[in-house]
């Protein structure tokens, strides 16, 4: 039987994050409020009545638009596959990657320095936080995307699991620069 083990990151708020929501709100309260100052001002009692119902349109959408930034990814590692899903508003998944941990031919801590030296046809972001030290970062080959890198946040638990699957270069690096 394959073992089993799951972990759910959820993503950082950064200031974008507090941006975008301070913007949808204004789009959802200014666009109602400017079409009933345009009533008063052109004198048309039914802009009002469509400006109220615009207000309960743009209240929904906003919800909708706010919590659809609410983000988080799931590691699963079943047997020696690893999978990547992004959980969007907890009411949609989308699977990112799906990567066996044997093909991982290069693993190392994020560093800036380090991955500007390295050139990838795709970089898969998965992690907690954009840039941070406390990512891995591991490299494989895909057939159609070809060199490409998964940055990700795994827990102490994930890690444990997937070191027996590293091919024997990988454990030996692993162990020999202490990464875990």
């Amino acid at each position: 039987m394959d073992n089993l083990t799951e972990q759910v990151v959820k993503v950082k708020k950064t200031a974008k994050y507090y941006i975008n929501i301070i913007l949808i709100i204004l789009a959802a309260v200014g666009i109602p409020a400017g079409l009933i100052v345009l009533a008063e001002v052109i004198q048309r009692a039914y802009l009002i009545y469509i400006a109220f119902f615009l207000i309960l349109i743009f209240a929904y959408l906003a919800w909708l638009f706010i919590t659809s930034l609410n983000i988080e990814y799931e590691y699963a590692l079943l047997g020696s596959t690893f999978v990547a899903d992004k959980i969007i508003a907890k009411r949609r998944r989308k699977k990112i990657l799906k990567l066996e941990v044997k093909e991982i031919e290069d693993f190392f801590c994020y560093s800036d320095q380090e991955m500007s030296k390295r050139k990838f046809a795709k970089v898969y972001e998965v992690a907690s936080e954009k840039y941070s030290d406390s990512n891995f970062v591991a490299c494989f080959y895909s057939q159609a995307k070809g060199k490409c890198a998964l940055v990700f946040s795994p827990n102490d638990k994930m890690l444990q699991a997937m070191k027996p699957f590293f091919k024997p270069e990988i454990a030996l690096k692993i162990y020999k620069d202490k990464l875990f």
